[in-house]
């Protein structure tokens, strides 16, 4: 009995201090989506280098750019992307499951179950960011340990009502003002219902530059709904199908939650798999439509009102907030309400036009280099300097926070 106690003991002391079985660089990549992303061009990284005088971040997330393409995952990429257009001053990495040890568009990318890597980037980290809830309680643990603040982006309602319903306080008082939080929206931080020490709110950059599709290239043949789970409104694209037969509708499959399809043939709806080609649909769509129960800003809406696509959206704090006046706004339950909308659009010619042009215009008034800017400006000199010494975390830590 001992010596099976002694080795149960032993693999586990084994499991715990070298980390993982599961295997390195573990996200398959199919040969057809290797070619749709360009997965052979992707550079292998080899070395950590030391930072010099560079700044660096490394985020930890569930998912990642282009594998997973929602809000948060392009939001944090935008952010990055635009970091690394300065390399001579920061050097971002990211830290996610099964991820292969590469470079997408300048961000280092690695697995987050690869502990050497971890470690080793994490001695020399300066800011650790996350969109993840999931991950929340650990990156807390690591800001207390080593000194390194700790940026949690919160971009859904889910995140802000779970965190009340776990502590019930955004703020923990053993990071001793290394802790910042940073929301979507001006709404989305006042659902919290008290006040969040050290946040901000940087809304989603989306450049209308890099959505704009020319109008000569417009097919305008499609009423689109972008991630058709439960929430986004994938029941009521169905619903809308059946009652608008002449109309077509186009359904993208979304890269989290239970995608909704209809049990049985709708001739005039069509559904693609998740892309990372958005621009290709929004080149065929001639309305986008957003009825969401949750939505804390509205991403998709910015990106097709880019091209002077029309929104019509339900009226969730986020979305009002996003779309201002540019968009048609109808209760994700009145099914006669978006009806009638579709059909107001589809026979008025003058209205969709006056719809399309008001839509461009919110696109460009929500200009992202000023935001940019600032979300540089308060990572340098407001984050940062709350850095303070520390303790390095150990393998058996790190194998323990990210099991």
């Amino acid at each position: 009995m001992p010596l099976i106690w002694l080795l149960l003991i032993g693999t586990l002391m084994v499991l715990l201090l070298y980390g993982d079985v599961r295997a390195r660089e573990s996200r398959h990549v199919t040969p057809e989506k290797a070619a749709a992303l360009g997965y052979a061009k992707w550079p292998r990284w080899k070395t950590i280098e030391p930072t010099d005088s560079r700044i660096r971040v490394l985020w930890v997330d569930q998912d990642y750019v282009p594998f997973v393409n929602a809000g948060s995952e392009i939001c944090t990429h935008t952010i990055n992307k635009f970091l690394m257009s300065k390399p001579y001053k920061w050097d971002v990495w990211v830290a996610t499951p099964g991820y292969p040890k590469r470079t997408y568009e300048n961000v280092r990318c690695f697995d987050l179950h690869d502990t050497a890597t971890m470690l080793e980037v994490l001695k020399s980290t300066q800011i650790i960011q996350s969109h993840s809830y999931a991950y929340r309680k650990n990156l807390l643990y690591i800001c207390r340990k080593t000194g390194i603040p700790f940026v949690g982006w919160v971009h859904t309602d889910n995140y802000v009502q779970a965190v009340k319903r776990d502590t019930k306080s955004w703020n923990d008082h053993r990071c001793g003002g290394k802790q910042w939080s940073a929301f979507n929206s001006d709404s989305l931080l006042a659902s919290v219902g008290t006040k969040v020490p050290n946040s901000h709110v940087f809304i989603p950059v989306v450049d209308y530059r890099d959505y704009r599709i020319d109008e000569k290239k417009r097919e305008k043949k499609y009423v689109v709904l972008s991630n058709v789970n439960k929430n986004k409104g994938g029941e009521l694209l169905i619903q809308l199908a059946k009652a608008c037969p002449d109309i077509d509708f186009l359904g993208v499959m979304g890269g989290y939650r239970k995608q909704v399809q209809p049990q049985e043939h709708i001739p005039n709806l069509t559904y693609i798999q998740h892309t990372n080609r958005i621009k290709d649909v929004y080149a065929k769509a001639w309305l986008v439509i957003m009825p969401s129960k949750e939505e804390t800003w509205g991403r998709t809406a910015v990106e097709a009102m880019s091209s002077g696509i029309p929104v019509v959206v339900s009226a969730t704090p986020g979305l009002r907030e996003c779309c201002g006046g540019a968009a048609l706004y109808v209760d994700r339950n009145d099914l006669d309400g978006w009806v009638q909308t579709l059909r107001t659009l589809k026979d008025d010619t003058g209205f969709y036009n006056k719809r399309a042009k008001l839509a461009m215009e919110r696109a460009v008034a929500l200009d992202p280099r000023p935001v940019l800017a600032n979300i540089e400006q308060w990572l340098e000199e407001t984050v940062l300097p709350s850095k303070r010494a520390g303790a390095q975390i150990s393998a058996l830590e790190k194998n323990l926070l990210f099991r």
